[in-house]
């Protein structure tokens, strides 16, 4: 596939390829993405099987190019790019509508970290626009009973995004860290949570991006399709 990307707003990096993978694809799911940017997680998941997308997108000039996206490889049927801040989703979208929320939001909490000049990258970086809490009380209100929403965030942010799955009534079903290399900390994690699901979560074997010398780990370079999966 092709993207359209520009340098003025938030280009995608690995996390968006990560989530993409981690994400369970079911047939027959209805998918909902939450700030779909340049729409690159839309796209792969098409290419896992997705049938029926809806990509969210606040900032007008990032969901045209995420439609131009979807048209300029031939996923328009699968994607329907709509513009739309999702903190405000009532009569828009439907209540209960979809099976699936996949969504990598803004990571740091406003007045941490330094904030990108940029305004498009700065909201894509920071709460500005939308708090871990809007994340999730917008997946409760499109999720139905049983319904699954996946995320990547900051490690060091997992226990406020447990207490916020918890508040929204989803259960933590599947949990894998994200390590740079192996013996340092996790700088990511990804997440599965359901709604209305029992207890039981499954932590998978970690991912390590690098190896000591800076390459691709074997799992990574399968992942960006250099090896054989």
């Amino acid at each position: 596939m092709r993207l359209i990307q520009r340098p003025d707003q938030f280009c995608f990096s690995v996390d968006s390829v990560l989530l993409a993978h981690f994400v369970s694809v079911r047939k027959k799911d209805k998918i909902a993405e939450l700030g779909t940017g340049t729409g690159v997680i839309a796209l792969l998941l098409s290419a896992f099987g997705a049938g029926d997308i809806t990509a969210v997108e606040k900032n007008p000039v990032m969901a045209e190019l995420a439609e131009r996206n979807a048209e300029g490889n031939g996923r328009q049927d699968r994607i329907h790019v709509i513009q739309l801040d999702y903190r405000h989703m009532e009569g828009m979208l439907p209540r209960g509508g979809f099976t699936s929320v996949v969504v990598n939001p803004p990571f740091r909490m406003q007045g941490t970290g330094q904030m990108n000049r940029l305004p498009g990258v700065a909201q894509a970086c920071h709460e500005m626009t939308a708090t871990l809490n809007d994340v999730f009380q917008a997946a409760r209100y499109l999720l139905n009973e049983g319904g699954r929403l996946t995320m990547i965030h900051r490690a060091d942010r997992l226990a406020d995004i447990f207490s916020e799955a918890e508040a929204c009534g989803m259960e933590p079903k599947r949990l894998r860290c994200v390590h740079s290399r192996e013996g340092e900390e996790a700088g990511r994690i990804l997440a599965e949570f359901r709604v209305g699901g029992h207890r039981g979560l499954r932590l998978e074997p970690p991912l390590f991006v690098h190896e000591q010398d800076g390459s691709y780990t074997h799992e990574m370079a399968r992942i960006y399709g250099k090896e054989p999966l």
